[in-house]
């Protein structure tokens, strides 16, 4: 394995409340290893004291020197991290840090170009002209980028033992991103599963890097087409034995081919030849070969060497024998943080929405057709076209509501349409009137 591996934690989805610790490294070609996991209470310093301490001991870290280390800038973990592992290059992840800055310094367009200029500045020189760039654009964003000790988050710091460029914490995160159906599973199914993924991906990749003929890795191989595209236009001029001087836009840059160096730093943070050497190859093609200018961390030996061993099978838990020793209990769950949700103040019908309580639905009504009359369809999907509209029946009037509609006070403006029912009480009067006064009446007046 490559001396970098990223650590980071994700919450548990289960009913049984929890966050997965896990470490993640790089292969050969660049792609995700995990190799170790663990399941904790809480993400805090001495759950991650506890996981670091037994990487220290199954990788043989020692005080961290020459290796690398990503991740994000949780408290706990950088005070485990100090701790355990002094001497450790510890980056953070780049990501994280322009979250926080984005936050602090809202409606900055320009904000995002000049801070990954600065990160991903492969040398000092490179850093302090891309620095200054940012400080004119913004002086707030540039104390708050220097607040966060640029030499942990920019490359042009970086140490050289672990041939990788990484500035993100995102191989860390795309495993757990794997995982999301198993961390929604109960504790036991939940590692089985990791455990059986893992055991998977090892398989699918030895039986991959078996039938790769190349002598290195793919990700070779489209880094350095990627120099090339610029190669052309670059000159190189011979200097000492093994160096050259290569001028890339009116500036030269000392290669030293003995070293695998190049004043750029990107062939000394990688481990592949970077535009300017790939120059010096071109133009001296009986001195050198590309090939063997590249690391040896990217040989499809050391890929497949990487996948040769896997995870030793486990019998289901029908073959478990029992130990005899005290029965494990669950530990004690902590109050979560935050309201609680009120349950559900009453049971909801049948053919009631469950996600919308006041809206009721039409399952279970006898619908029928407003201009043909007949069941099973309505009048935008009527068969019958043609079929003027089916007259519906006068509604009911009260004889309360003829009182109370006599007791309303006129408003004084324009005369308001008269509606159908205002006409059918204005009809029902004067049919009144006509008829003159009632029988008792009469009987009164005799």
């Amino acid at each position: 394995m490559r001396l970098i591996f990223g650590i980071d934690g994700c919450f548990l989805k289960s009913d049984m409340k929890g966050q997965l610790l896990a470490a993640v490294g790089r292969d050969a070609n660049n792609q995700i290893y995990p190799f170790a996991w663990a399941v904790v209470q809480v993400e805090n310093t001495e759950s991650w004291l506890w996981f670091i301490r037994l990487l220290k001991t199954d990788l043989g870290l020692g005080n961290g020197d020459s290796f690398t280390v990503i991740s994000d800038r949780q408290k706990g973990l950088l005070n485990a991290v100090n701790e355990e592992l002094p001497e450790i290059e510890h980056r953070m992840c780049v990501r994280h840090i322009y979250g926080n800055m984005k936050r602090a310094h809202p409606k900055k367009p320009q904000m995002k170009s000049k801070f990954w200029a600065v990160v991903h500045s492969f040398n000092e020189s490179d850093f302090k002209i891309n620095l200054a760039e940012m400080k004119k654009y913004d002086v707030g964003v540039y104390e708050a980028f220097m607040s966060r000790n640029p030499r942990n988050c920019s490359r042009a710091f970086f140490k050289t033992t672990s041939t990788c460029e990484d500035a993100l914490n995102n191989f860390s995160e795309s495993y757990n991103s794997t995982l999301e159906k198993a961390r929604a599973m109960p504790l036991i199914q939940c590692l089985e599963t990791m455990r059986r993924q893992a055991m998977v991906r090892i398989a699918a990749r030895r039986k991959k890097i078996q039938n790769y003929k190349p002598k290195h890795s793919k990700k070779v191989a489209l880094m350095i087409a990627e120099e090339e595209k610029i190669v052309k236009t670059l000159r190189s001029i011979h200097g000492r034995t093994g160096m050259y001087e290569v001028i890339e836009k009116g500036q030269g840059h000392a290669v030293d081919m003995k070293k695998r160096t190049c004043e750029c730093r990107r062939w000394d943070l990688t481990g592949i030849p970077c535009r300017h050497a790939l120059r010096v190859v071109f133009d001296n093609p009986d001195k050198y070969n590309r090939e063997d200018l590249i690391d040896d961390c990217y040989l499809s030996a050391k890929w497949l060497e990487h996948y040769l061993d896997s995870i030793g099978p486990v019998n289901g838990m029908k073959y478990w024998k029992e130990s005899g020793e005290t029965i494990l209990e669950a530990p004690p769950r902590e109050a979560e943080k935050g309201r609680k949700k009120n349950p559900e103040k009453r049971i909801k019908g049948v053919n009631e929405s469950p996600t919308k309580g006041k809206k009721v639905t039409n399952h279970g009504r006898d619908m029928s057709c407003y201009r043909c009359g007949l069941d099973a369809h309505n009048s935008k999907k009527c068969p019958n076209s043609g079929v003027p509209p089916k007259a519906r029946p006068p509604k009911k009037i009260k004889t309360g509501d003829l009182d109370s509609q006599s007791q309303v006070p006129k408003k004084r403006g324009r005369k308001p349409r008269e509606s159908k029912k205002s006409k059918t009480t204005n009809e029902f009067a004067e049919s009144q009137e006509i008829a003159g006064p009632s029988q008792s009446s009469q009987s009164f007046a005799e």
